[in-house]
């Protein structure tokens, strides 16, 4: 029984230290490092994340959901800041955790 709660507890723990890990940072896509991501940037960004996962044999899951600038883009100023890509991040990580069971 004691075995079976620790791989329990390893399990779980290399499940949620790797959900997230592979979101892309802010400066990944603020290419020119000027602190705002503009739509190029943007689709440039995603493109290359694509492929790279592709060249890499990775599944792209759920790539034809992938959010366009004007989903993230909230305030539709034209350009994501920190703040907008960041509250998009939490956002998808929310929808990926499994739900809580009491």
């Amino acid at each position: 029984m004691k075995s079976i709660i620790i791989a329990s507890l390893v399990l779980s723990t290399a499940l949620l230290a790797g959900m997230g890990r592979d979101m892309p940072t802010f400066t990944e896509y603020d290419t020119d490092g000027n602190g705002k991501i503009t739509q190029t940037e943007f689709e440039n960004s995603q493109q290359q994340r694509m492929q790279k996962k592709a060249e890499e044999g990775r599944m792209l899951r759920n790539a034809g959901n992938a959010p366009t600038f004007q989903d993230v883009d909230v305030d539709g100023n034209g350009y994501l800041d920190a703040n907008e890509f960041k509250a998009h991040q939490q956002s998808c990580q929310k929808r990926q955790q499994p739900p809580v069971k009491n």
